[in-house]
């Protein structure tokens, strides 16, 4: 760094830093939160901030849940937290959304990486933006959910494939990172899905493709948290000094929105030569061909139709979409491979339910069938979910019901209020392995409890399978659906034709201190997302 930019870094981090501590001390007397019960701060100055910017903060949140109660607030910075555990209180929270939103800096932080879309519009734009484009649009509908089992099948047959071809190349076993190869064929999935076009990213003898690249650099761009990007979020004013990591990031923006506007393009030429009576051969079925016919349908109010720009330009709408719709789904898919190499007994059991199917085709009404694919799903889905917590901040002074009153200067309260700028946790995985929910075997991987859940596991304001890993509300996953097909006909094509053993010692995976909980070997933490396994060709007896 050189002399002449150090002195306005130091006195832009100065200014922030007093900034933030002139707020705290404000926020902190006037603030309705203190009186709940909650941790001591470890730092006068940040609070739990590095805690919970260095590590998932699940297991801290539990150890104070022991201690001070299901609904308690602790201090990140000048913020007074407000953490809950009441089921009642996260159901008002994710159906209020016009109230609870995402906090600027996660909006802005996330936006660095993917640029703008529906995931990080709120209020009345997210709402347009989800009725119109996704709810009201068969691409998320049940029939083209089941249309696109074959894709998925496909794709999962080319990675079949593949794997086939290590094994062949390395004798009877070969050691292969996983991760890497269901990163690939969940981008190829999507492209293919959303614009109807095959990126290739499963061709073994392509050229290395800057696309893929670019999902990797957001996947792999940092597995060890430091001060500078902790505090380049807390205080978005330090974002306009450029550093490393923001210019990859640029970089990978530029490539995956250059991506999407082509594409984009390409369709809107295919509907004007519609129009214009030539003939030509469509890719029908994709994401944007439904979206784009769906808008420009006479039986939609003409108050109702997105703007050309919305469409055509709106390049980061479909730039979230191949992020949310790819990482997400090999994270989870992952941790399935990660559980059944784990437990060689379930998984013999679940390739037995899968070989029962005689065909490599399944439909979607075949998959819905098995039973056990089903609660294995279900138990990754709950422990492992791709987003550990969540976070909303209040918009303005409202209050909080609960469901399970707390004590306040020595009076029982069934509601709390929150003020204006509050922060809410959301915390997911905390929820989604409550013992006083799921019972004492909650932090234990059983496929079997989803045959007799608790009554309590009810009240989780969850989309899917009493878990908040979808979240709920109106920011509720979109393409859930989607992503749980997809990872059933994949775990079905590969588990009937390998074994799998885990790489590398149990206690050496573990999860990465990002945003997302991706694999890692702990002792190599550098090399990024990975899960080294054995893979075996399966033969019957």
């Amino acid at each position: 760094m050189s002399l002449i930019t150090l002195p306005p870094l130091i006195c832009a981090v100065l200014a922030a830093v007093l900034f933030k501590l002139w707020r705290a001390v404000v926020r902190v007397q006037f603030n309705s939160l203190r009186h709940l019960p909650g941790p001591e701060s470890p730092s006068v100055l940040f609070g739990f901030a590095w805690q919970f910017w260095s590590a998932d903060p699940t297991e801290l949140h539990e150890e104070w849940v022991r201690l001070y109660g299901r609904t308690m607030s602790y201090r990140i910075l000048s913020d007074i937290c407000l953490f809950t555990m009441d089921t009642k209180a996260l159901a008002h929270i994710l159906t209020h959304d016009a109230v609870y939103q995402k906090p600027y800096a996660v909006r802005t932080f996330i936006a660095e990486m993917l640029g703008t879309g529906t995931l990080l519009s709120e209020g009345e734009q997210h709402r347009r933006q989800v009725s119109r484009q996704f709810l009201d649009n068969p691409a998320f509908g049940p029939l083209q959910i089941r249309e696109f089992t074959g894709l998925f099948v496909k794709k999962a047959c080319q990675l079949r494939d593949i794997l086939s071809l290590e094994v062949a190349m390395h004798g009877s076993v070969a050691k292969v990172d996983l991760y890497n190869w269901l990163h690939r064929m969940s981008l190829d999935v999507i492209c293919e899905a959303a614009f109807g076009y095959d990126i290739g990213t499963l061709n073994v003898e392509a050229r290395s493709n800057e696309l893929c690249d670019a999902f990797r650099l957001v996947a792999q761009s940092v597995t060890r948290m430091s001060l500078w990007p902790m505090l380049r979020f807390f205080f978005p004013i330090l974002r306009i000094f450029p550093e490393e990591q923001s210019r990859r990031f640029a970089k990978a923006r530029r490539v995956m929105g250059e991506f999407a506007s082509i594409r984009i393009d390409e369709k809107k030429q295919e509907m004007e030569d519609n129009k214009s009576g030539k003939h030509v051969r469509r890719r029908r079925g994709d994401f944007l061909t439904l979206l784009v016919e769906a808008n420009m349908g006479a039986s939609l109010p003409e108050g109702q139709r997105l703007s050309d720009e919305t469409i055509i330009d709106g390049r980061c709408a479909e730039t979230t979409i191949l992020v949310a719709g790819h990482d997400t789904t090999a994270i989870t898919l992952s941790w399935f491979f990660y559980n059944i190499a784990l437990y060689p007994e379930m998984q013999e059991k679940l390739r037995s339910e899968l070989l029962s199917l005689p065909t490599d085709d399944p439909t979607t009404e075949e998959l819905s069938s098995l039973h056990y694919l089903d609660c294995v799903l279900r138990e990754v889905v709950r422990l492992y979910p791709v987003l550990p917590s969540s976070l909303r901040i209040a918009t303005e002074d409202t209050v909080l019901p609960l469901g399970e009153p707390v004590q306040i200067n020595g009076q029982t309260q069934d509601r709390i209020l929150v003020g204006k700028g509050t922060p809410i946790v959301i915390p997911i995985l905390a929820i989604n392995r409550d013992k006083a929910l799921w019972g004492e075997d909650a932090f234990e991987f059983k496929p079997e409890r989803w045959d007799d859940l608790p009554e309590a596991v009810s009240s989780i304001p969850g989309i899917w399978a009493n878990n908040l890993t979808f979240m709920g509300g109106q920011h509720a996953c979109l393409g859930y659906k989607f992503s749980l097909n997809e990872a059933k006909v994949t775990v079905f094509t590969l588990l009937r034709a390998f074994e799998f053993e885990l790489g590398l010692p149990a206690e050496d995976v573990g999860r990465t201190p990002t945003m997302l909980m991706r694999p890692m070997r702990l002792s190599d933490p550098d090399s990024g997302p990975q899960l080294p396994v054995l893979v075996r060709p399966y033969r019957r007896e």
